[in-house]
């Protein structure tokens, strides 16, 4: 009898997620500081930052430290869906920096200079992806921008052959055992759709953007700058 499989869950990583995501994700430091690089140029004074999908709030912590000298008069607030990452929050929270627990999908952008989204989208209903994609770009400022990290797939099935096992191959070197690499892609079946990097960017433009660039990538992980 073929076992269910059992439904993933950030709730079961949330007290070790950094290092958790840090092992699955080649390159993700790095990302995590091009990404506050990309935040004192977007930044605007009397605006607000919004982190979609913020998890332990790690990211959203750090753009603040590197922008609040300059700009004290801005709000950084992250939300998740996840309540199990509230016991970082609490420690991070400063009188600038708060954290919810909101679905992204119906929660009302305003006045954001600055919105980041690290491999959130992936995980909202099809239905759902370019409604959040929409309401980030019109809650955004003239000239704000977006930073959105994505895991894709590849353009066509010997890429995405060539791509996907070396990827593993990294995973089993930082530690993961075969069946758990197994249970996890077995588990996110249903919960996780991918776009092609084409596909990610054509989403972008049909929510509003029209000036894009990737900034960075590895392996199957893109991130994306998006201005309105």
């Amino acid at each position: 009898m073929t076992q269910t499989p059992k439904r993933f869950s950030f709730q079961d990583h949330a007290s070790m997620f950094d290092s958790h995501i840090s092992a699955s994700i080649p390159g993700y430091e790095d990302l995590l500081s091009r990404s506050v690089i990309l935040s004192r140029r977007f930044v605007q004074p009397g605006t607000n930052v919004v982190d979609v999908g913020c998890s332990t709030g790690l990211l959203l912590a750090r753009v603040r430290r590197q922008n609040q000298t300059v700009h004290r008069d801005v709000t950084y607030t992250g939300i998740d869906c996840e309540p199990g990452f509230s016991s970082h929050w609490i420690r991070r929270e400063a009188e600038n920096l708060h954290f919810q627990v909101r679905d992204a999908s119906k929660y009302q952008f305003e006045n954001v200079s600055l919105a980041s989204s690290l491999f959130t989208v992936q995980f909202l209903r099809p239905a759902d992806k370019r409604q959040v994609l929409r309401r980030i770009h019109d809650g955004l400022v003239e000239e704000g921008a977006l930073i959105i990290a994505e895991k894709t797939l590849a353009e066509n099935a010997r890429l995405q052959d060539a791509l996907t096992f070396p990827y593993y191959d990294y995973k089993l070197g930082k530690g993961f055992t075969p069946e758990q690499i197994l249970d996890k892609e077995r588990s996110l079946r249903g919960q996780m759709t991918l776009w092609t990097e084409a596909e990610l960017s054509a989403a972008l433009a049909d929510s509003g953007f029209r000036q894009m660039q990737t900034f960075w990538k590895n392996m199957i992980f893109v991130a994306v700058l998006a201005i309105k």
